[in-house]
């Protein structure tokens, strides 16, 4: 199941004036004005298209040195990233100024097929360390799953289970509710950080069932508090943290993931090790983050930015927040 444009239905013509499939729909969104000096500006942004009204108002207040490193919060097909190129060449900004911090190597190559550039550094490698740890609780739940309720999460696929908790978020109205599974256990209101956390070290194992999303922030949570997870096959970039002794990745069959839980629960797994393989890709990854902040300085003229002081120094979880920028301040002056 996909949610997107088969490449059979491409549009033949691109619409005049153009116009994204999708935008964001209010003034308040993720946005990270990262680094400023009169030399060169970073901004960190989710996605190009959900960006494109005010890339579009401010485009000519935009200087040859303002660069965007753009995070996806999805995943991304060829329609997309195409997509993606023409929202670039309808705004008149040089490709270059964008920088799309990739998931993992399938959207690497694709973005890279249509010109674009930057390195592997999956949005989770953003999380605080400090906020998941393991925690040494009675594992009451043999798997959670921490997930809205609503279809593309698949929670059917937990049906056979024995010892299930969920964990549900607030759903959109005009979503299709399937029934749950059955469950031991399921917040009857919406949970807070803390409360979800612990709940995750009560669990033996973390459930990630969905076929398409984007790198999925509670895949590694689960990792980073200890627990391994069982997710099924996955288009987004949330598979780049696994590996033979952290995971298994199953069919979408609700039987073989009952059985991967199973097999977890019953095997030893070493909680520090787990949170500590998430931890060494996530820092490399972070190493690169600074890489690309030097690579832009350099274009920029610059050569003695210390470019991990300043990450250490700007660090907060995740690196984004929702707001409503002030683009006016922001871009105040022409680019010219």
């Amino acid at each position: 199941m996909t949610p997107f444009p088969s490449n059979s239905i491409r549009m033949s013509t691109q619409p005049e004036p153009f116009k994204p499939c999708y935008t964001w729909p209010n003034e308040y969104f993720y946005f990270n004005h990262y680094f400023e000096s009169d030399t060169y500006r970073i901004f960190i942004i989710e996605n190009i298209a959900h960006n494109w009204e005010w890339l579009h108002t401010y485009r000519d207040r935009i200087r040859p040195t303002d660069f965007f490193f753009v995070r996806l919060g999805w995943f991304f097909h060829d329609w997309l990233v195409e997509e993606c190129r023409r929202c670039v060449d309808s705004l008149g900004i040089p490709i270059n100024q964008f920088r799309i911090m990739f998931n993992d190597y399938a959207s690497k190559s694709l973005f890279e097929d249509h010109g674009f550039s930057g390195k592997i550094i999956n949005h989770n490698a953003f999380l605080d360390y400090n906020l998941f740890e393991p925690r040494p609780r009675e594992k009451i739940y043999d798997a959670i799953y921490t997930a809205r309720h609503v279809p593309f999460k698949r929670h059917h696929l937990c049906q056979e289970i024995p010892n299930l908790a969920l964990v549900t978020g607030p759903s959109y109205a005009a979503d299709s509710q399937d029934e749950l599974p059955v469950h031991v256990y399921r917040n009857n209101h919406v949970l807070n950080e803390e409360e979800v956390r612990e709940k995750i070290s009560e669990s033996h194992v973390g459930l990630i069932l969905s076929e398409i999303e984007g790198a999925c922030y509670a895949s590694s949570e689960y990792l980073l508090m200890g627990i391994p997870v069982v997710s099924t096959f996955s288009h987004g970039g949330r598979d780049i943290w696994y590996n033979d002794y952290n995971s298994r990745i199953c069919a979408p069959d609700s039987g073989s993931i009952a059985q991967a839980v199973a097999n977890l629960k019953n095997e030893s797994r070493d909680p520090k090790r787990i949170r500590q393989m998430h931890i060494s890709l996530a820092d490399q990854m972070r190493l690169d983050f600074c890489a690309l902040h030097e690579e832009v300085a350099s274009e920029s003229g610059i050569t003695s930015i210390d470019a991990k002081h300043y990450f250490q120094q700007s660090f907060f979880h995740k690196m984004m927040r929702t707001q409503k920028p002030d683009f006016d301040q922001i871009f105040s002056r022409s680019a010219n």
